[in-house]
């Protein structure tokens, strides 16, 4: 005989919970390598800030002053400073964004952990209840072969005593 495979009426309901957490995860994901992009940005202005400067002092700054290139190098450079405060205002938008996003997957985590909590305490009983009637099958089988031994003995010693 088969043995009896469980069955949970809830797991549409439990694939729809995991696969709007992965949703979640895919979405956190994004807003991180949005995050990274955007961190990348404010590094490489800034670092090249810092390049501009250290050749304008080696190169721009030693004998006859070129004010028109000086002035022009720190318009650049103002405007590298200007996307840095605008990239870290959008750096700041997309921290919260994620924020948001977290706390979405971590809902979305948690109902998915309700159901396969109900998921695993229907097993339990589920399987307590098929172990409970597979003892008694195996009790009622028991008691069926002592009756069947019982008549049996019964009939030998008839047998005997009648010889």
């Amino acid at each position: 005989m088969p043995e009896p495979k469980f069955q949970f009426r809830l797991e549409a309901l439990l694939k729809h919970r995991k696969d709007a957490e992965k949703e979640c995860q895919r979405k956190v994901a994004g807003i991180q390598q949005e995050a990274q992009k955007l961190v990348r940005l404010i590094q490489d202005a800034q670092a090249r800030i810092e390049a501009e400067n250290k050749a304008m002092v080696r190169d721009k700054l030693v004998g006859v002053l070129d004010m028109q290139y000086i002035a022009y190098e720190k318009r650049f450079v103002g405007n590298l400073n200007l996307h840095i405060a605008l990239t870290q205002r959008q750096l700041a938008f997309v921290d919260q964004k994620l924020a948001l996003a977290r706390a979405e997957l971590l809902a979305a985590a948690k109902a998915r952990k309700v159901i396969e909590k109900l998921r695993e305490k229907q097993y339990t009983r589920w399987r307590t209840e098929l172990d409970r009637k597979e003892a008694a099958a195996m009790d009622e089988m028991g008691m069926q072969i002592a009756m069947r031994e019982y008549g049996m003995s019964r009939r030998q010693t008839q047998t005997d005593t009648d010889s």
